[in-house]
């Protein structure tokens, strides 16, 4: 069901214009809030499956009520402002009646998934001395009994769902409530003092914490970042200037709703009238849901719009020979009018300033070969894609990582637009996005109206546009610092508070970031050659028999790589031609198809895809397992690369000492 969107004469009264918007937020979440549900009372403000599985909608104005009634109950049980409230949930509409519920008496949050490990979790809950704590389902309390002695403060816990029997049983040394009974006090204390939240609201200042959200930890005790309303405001104002969310606007929600990044998107919706619609990560999920809302702004990880261009690709393969050569061809040429229409638009980053007017004659003498036959292969085969998967798409957020280069082309080619932003938690996250109206490719967008951003050397001297160094960034979206860790902070933060982003990026005379590669996850091979890791990788990952790489090579003559394959494809791939392996797990061991993937590597990462020969990967060795979230992926999907160190020592050993 696509979200319907109100038409009376009276709301078309309240009606702001995007300009007014951009201007006009109010000091902190709760206070901006209030003024979208006057001004959108009766908009749809969430679309959440119920237990049947269908999408039921709740209007702004009755969202605003619950969430009223949230506040009244966290603060009839005790919780102040100022406290930190413990959050373990996964994407559903109650996780932002909760956060919204205690922000509105001064509270704040400190939130994770339900795929937490208990030792996670102590320390979530362990470091800001957590007293109550809000959890999904009864699998969440097993993992609080684990760590109990590690909780002292813990004293109370809201279920969302309620707890099973025998679990319940063993956590009398707390105070347990369910969500239904806590509203249902919420719903009375607010019926006998009415105005008693909104005049908790009016006291909220800019600078109260909104926040701590912790960082994996994968290198040791996790970080609490601290984050604010003033970090949260001032992004969601920002968004306006790069992409123009309105209250026609639908997004669907996939990431994990306590990720920095999905959680500024839910207060880009919900803090300019948009709708929010949940959903989950998994395919045929995601595809009839898809369908159903017909979003018109959608946000993902890298991982999953590779996932999307692939599933589309598989498709394709499936209809023939004929229709995948037929559909081939038409993308080379629709790549090919999309650069020359990149030329002629200036939608190449400009790192010198001089002018190119040979490229732009050239471009668009070209187009006149190549727009009619786009427009025919659009006709004939890209709008159905469009059409059945993203039917009212305006645009997609790609974030949370690199987004391949090879993918990014297809989006484009095929009429789909996908912005690719950059940020990370200690910068609220989002320090730039491309422009829906003007999306400049092979950048992550020009930085936020109102933050500075600079690229330093070695010795932290300040280079031009086009020079490769650590980008270093400054605005009111940057965090407080590290909860209870001065040390830390200062270690990121400099006093005059420009963050170090610890990334390698280099800057156009626009200020369009394009980002290189992690400083810390630099190979310094043996001939003093660095070497950046993460575009190796992206790259190769643009094989469709990889599914995932680590480059690998410090101190050494060159690089080596662990290939983690793509099961599905190289199975296709041997039954095609014939070729004999024992089984599925051990399929990348038939010499066939180690020939293969050295084929595509030796093709992908070569001196005729602007790599030097420094870069070139010279062994690898096949895992024979896919990388799992939480074991060797983040939950952003990126490498956790310490892990991956520990977890395949023996595998990295033999293979860099072969």
């Amino acid at each position: 069901m696509s979200r319907p969107v109100s038409s009376s004469l009276d709301k078309k009264k309240n009606i702001i214009s995007l300009k007014d918007r951009r201007n006009s937020m109010e000091a902190t979440i709760m206070k901006q809030l209030q003024k979208i549900v006057q001004q959108f009372p009766e908009e749809i403000a969430q679309m959440s499956k119920d237990s049947k599985g269908i999408y039921q909608s709740t209007d702004y104005k009755t969202m605003y009520r619950e969430v009223q009634e949230a506040a009244a109950a966290f603060s009839s049980i005790g919780i102040s402002r100022g406290e930190t409230v413990g959050m373990i949930m996964d994407n559903r509409k109650e996780w932002l009646l909760c956060d919204m519920g205690l922000l509105s008496i001064g509270a704040n949050d400190a939130p994770r998934g339900c795929d937490i490990s208990s030792k996670i979790l102590a320390h979530i809950l362990g470091i800001p001395s957590c007293s109550t704590v809000v959890l999904e389902n009864s699998h969440q309390l097993s993992k609080v009994l684990e760590v109990q002695a590690d909780l002292p403060s813990l004293k109370q816990i809201i279920m969302i769902e309620a707890a099973e029997d025998e679990t319940a049983a063993k956590a009398s040394a707390y105070k347990l409530i369910n969500w239904e009974d806590l509203m249902e006090t919420g719903r009375k204390t607010l019926a006998e003092s009415p105005s008693m939240i909104d005049e908790e609201i009016a006291k909220g200042q800019s600078e109260d914490t909104t926040t701590i959200i912790f960082t994996s930890g994968t290198t040791g005790i996790p970080k609490g970042v601290i984050l604010c309303n003033r970090n949260y405001v001032y992004q969601v104002e920002a968004m306006l200037h790069v992409i123009d969310v309105t209250e026609k606007d639908t997004w669907l929600t996939i990431l994990p709703v306590w990720h920095s990044f999905e959680r500024v998107i839910q207060y880009v919706s919900a803090l300019n009238g948009a709708c929010l619609a949940y959903s989950k990560p998994v395919g045929k999920t995601l595809l009839t849901d898809l369908q159903s809302i017909q979003p018109t702004l959608f946000t993902a990880v890298p991982r999953l719009w590779d996932a999307l261009y692939t599933g589309i690709y598989r498709n394709i393969k499936v209809k023939g020979p004929k229709a995948e050569k037929l559909f081939g061809i038409f993308l080379k040429i629709a790549t090919k009018d999309e650069h020359y229409k990149r030329v002629l638009e200036n939608r190449y980053p400009d790192y010198s300033g001089k002018a190119h007017p040979f490229l732009k004659l050239h471009a668009l003498f070209g187009r006149l070969g190549t727009l009619p036959m786009r427009k025919l292969g659009d006709k004939l085969l890209f709008s159905k894609i469009v059409k059945k998967m993203f039917p009212k798409l305006r645009c997609g957020i790609s974030g949370g990582g690199a987004l391949q280069n090879m993918v990014d082309e297809f989006y484009s080619a095929v009429g789909i637009k996908v912005l690719e932003g950059y940020g990370l938690t200690e910068s609220g996250p989002v320090i730039s996005v491309r422009d829906e109206n003007h999306p400049v490719v092979n950048t992550v967008g020009p930085v936020f109206v109102g933050t500075q951003v600079k690229v330093l050397d070695a010795e932290g001297r300040d280079l031009s546009p086009g020079e490769r160094g650590v980008l270093h960034v400054k605005g009111p979206q940057v965090m407080k610092g590290y909860y209870n860790n001065p040390e830390l902070t200062a270690s990121v933060l400099s006093e005059d508070e420009w963050l170090d982003t610890g990334d390698i990026a280099v800057l156009s005379i626009n200020d369009e970031i394009t980002l290189v590669g992690r400083a810390k996850d630099t190979i310094v091979l043996l001939g003093g050659e660095n070497v950046e890791p993460v575009p190796l990788e992206s790259k190769l990952k643009e094989s469709s028999y990889i599914d995932n790489a680590v480059v690998l090579g410090q101190d050494k003559k060159f690089l080596s790589a662990l290939i983690i394959p793509d099961f599905d494809a190289l199975e296709e791939y041997a039954k095609e031609n014939n070729v004999m392996y024992e089984n599925r797990t051990l399929i990348g061991e038939a010499p066939e198809l180690v020939e293969l993937i050295n084929k595509e590597v030796a093709d992908l990462v070569s001196p005729s895809n602007g790599f030097s020969s420094f870069e070139r990967i010279y062994q690898f060795s096949i895992i024979q397992n896919h990388f799992e979230v939480g074991r060797e992926l983040s939950a952003k999907m990126e490498l956790l690369r310490p892990k991956i160190y520990e977890m395949y020592k023996k595998e990295i050993e033999n293979l860099l000492n072969r």
